[in-house]
């Protein structure tokens, strides 16, 4: 899981640091309002991998305290990169309403 994790973390630093420039349908945050305008897609980008790399480093670390200390904490991780996925939407959404 550390692996997946991992390479997941690299997509969302790789997205942080080389964000789309103008909305489109293969690369950045797809969600919500973000496409409403070249404003909205920008901070929409811009937040969502912020708040991606802090999820994808928490679960990084607990899979990480999973392995060394022989737990079984899968399930626990997965729940909880399910709930900050779900979490980060509302964000970006709430961010993206105090732009209009």
């Amino acid at each position: 899981m550390t692996i997946i994790l991992s390479i997941l973390l690299v997509f969302a630093i790789f997205l942080n640091l080389f964000p789309p420039k103008k909305p489109n349908y293969l690369y950045g945050y797809q969600l919500g309002s973000s496409k409403k305008s070249l404003e909205h897609w920008k901070v929409a980008n811009k937040y969502a991998s912020s708040c991606l790399i802090v999820l994808y480093s928490l679960t990084i670390i607990l899979s990480l305290i999973e392995y060394k200390q022989k737990l079984d904490l899968g399930i626990p991780i997965i729940t909880i990169l399910i709930i900050g996925l779900v979490l980060i939407y509302f964000l970006v959404e709430k961010r993206l309403k105090k732009l209009d």
